[in-house]
């Protein structure tokens, strides 16, 4: 699996506080049976991470895995905050793409308003694809989910976190993941992992725990794949979620 959402890199943000937590938690997500991860560090006012301080990140975990013998590949990334983004130049925009692609992984707004619409489209105005991160734990797209429907409609791609579905994040964003799912508006999913303890990887598990294992392999490797050779995905993915027992409780 390929786990495109992951604070990997040590003392940056919110994520491992050194080198040990990052090696504990790229060993939780090789034995997760994740084989390629984004380093996915903050790109914000208050973690103002710069595409050379991820490069940089990228050789430096490469070679610490290949030390501890860890099998687990890495590329370069960063979760972007959108009014910090849009004030970016074009190069460093490029340094914080998904493994130097065209593909920006965005965080979705955990303010009630935020102007993401125009914002979406300045950027790719400016030639960059989107992908949202979890817009399931947004309040802004809980109150008018018509706001991913449209972003989808003019191009955005959708990552959820796969602990929103075991209800990590609480049953206001469970209930919300699903509906985006059952209106075939999410392409991939990802683990937003910050450590091997609090926020630890899992992508497979929450996946078949809903009803979803017949489609681990289009969200968590295909259409990952895809993005970081920067492709395009559909605009609809339509899903099939096997009704269990727990799968009719959870609805």
């Amino acid at each position: 699996m390929i786990d495109l959402h992951c604070h990997l890199l040590p003392a940056l943000d919110d994520g491992p506080a050194d080198l040990g937590g990052s090696l504990r938690l790229a060993q939780a997500q090789a034995a997760a049976g994740v084989r390629t991860v984004a380093l996915t560090p903050h790109a914000t006012a208050r973690f103002p991470t710069a595409a050379a301080t991820v490069a940089r990140g990228v050789v430096e975990m490469r070679h610490a895995l290949g030390t501890a013998q860890i099998a687990l590949e890495v590329v370069g990334g960063a979760e972007l905050d959108l009014g910090w983004a849009l004030d970016l130049p074009d190069d460093e925009l490029v340094g914080l793409t998904l493994d130097g692609g065209r593909w920006l992984l965005l965080e979705a707004p955990l303010t009630p308003i935020a102007p993401l619409e125009p914002g979406v489209a300045a950027l790719r105005g400016r030639g960059f694809e989107i992908l949202l991160a979890h817009p399931e734990r947004s309040p802004m797209l809980q109150r008018d989910p018509a706001i991913v429907e449209r972003l989808v409609g003019a191009g955005v791609r959708t990552q959820l976190t796969a602990g929103g579905l075991s209800g990590q994040f609480g049953r206001t964003v469970q209930r919300f993941a699903l509906r985006l799912l059952d209106a075939g508006l999410v392409h991939t999913f990802a683990s937003d992992s910050h450590d091997a303890e609090r926020r630890p990887p899992g992508l497979r598990r929450p996946l078949e725990t809903f009803g979803l294992g017949d489609h681990v392999h289009l969200l968590c490797d295909e259409h990952p794949a895809q993005l970081l050779a920067g492709e395009l995905l559909p605009e609809h993915v339509q899903l099939r979620r096997r009704r269990g027992l727990l799968g009719r409780l959870r609805g």
